[in-house]
Order: structure tokens, then sequence, then C-alpha cells
């Protein structure tokens, strides 16, 4: 068994999955939160998404973040896909996710700023443990080039 970090469903403890406790039940034993005894849990395993030039947005663990790419946001398993399927434009193949006025964009620098502002937005928000990344120019203050 791996040792994730997991949050309960019902009292929101953080723990890892080895200091669940084994309960039995009708259906066999299963593994329940050590606070409460709740049986349903979060994945909070860190993850991270990012876009290509084209707009595409993927995610996967932290670490794994192939070269090229722009990370767009940084949160736990359980939200992030979740918060990106709410924020993001739904392209025409079934899964697909992009980020909005992109793919439009004319050129690299209409593409970048369209970026820009969609990350702005999304980071003006709460999003649960999500926490989108902001262009290094804005973060500092400056003005973009």
């Amino acid at each position: 068994m791996a040792d994730l970090i997991v949050k309960c469903a019902r009292c929101r403890y953080p723990h890892r999955e080895t200091e669940r406790i084994g309960r039995p039940t009708e259906l066999g034993d299963v593994l329940a939160c050590p606070r409460c005894g709740a049986h349903s849990y979060y994945d909070m395993t860190p993850q991270v998404a990012w876009c290509w030039a084209s707009g595409l947005i993927e995610w996967g663990d932290q670490g794994q973040e192939p070269e090229g790419s722009i990370v767009i946001a940084r949160g736990p398993k359980c939200s992030l896909k979740s918060i990106l399927n709410v924020v993001a434009r739904h392209g025409f193949q079934n899964g697909v996710l992009l980020v909005p006025g992109v793919p439009e964009a004319d050129d690299q620098r209409g593409a970048a700023d369209a970026l820009d502002q969609w990350l702005s937005w999304c980071a003006s928000t709460s999003h649960e443990d999500v926490v989108f990344v902001t262009p290094p120019e804005k973060a500092l203050g400056g003005a973009a080039a």
C-alpha cells in the first residue's frame, strides 16, 4: 500500500493512508479514518496542471511536467481536475480542456496575452486548495514587456 496523504470526506482530517484503521463490515474489511471512522477519503497527492502553446491543458504528478510546457496550477489530486473542468474551455473531443482564447489567437503574443488574462482571472478567486500560477511580471507588480 502506498503511503498517500489523504483527507477524510466526513471530518476533513488529513492523514496518511497507512494511518487508516481496518474495520470489519458486512462487505469485508475496509480502511477507516482514525478520527471519525468514515470510509470515504480524498486523495491529496500533489499534482500540477500545465498547458501547451496550442492551449491544450494536461495534468499529472508533481515533478512530471514535460519540457516545453507552461505550469498553470498546483493542487491536490482530488481538487485539481474538477476545478479545471469548471474554469477551462471544453474542446470538441471528450475530456479535452483548453485555455480560453489561446487556440483562437492570431500569433504567439496574442496567445500569451490570453493565457495571462485567464490565469489572472482564475487566481482572483479562491478554488479550494488549488493555486493558479500568475505570470512573473504581474506577481512582481511590473508591467509586461
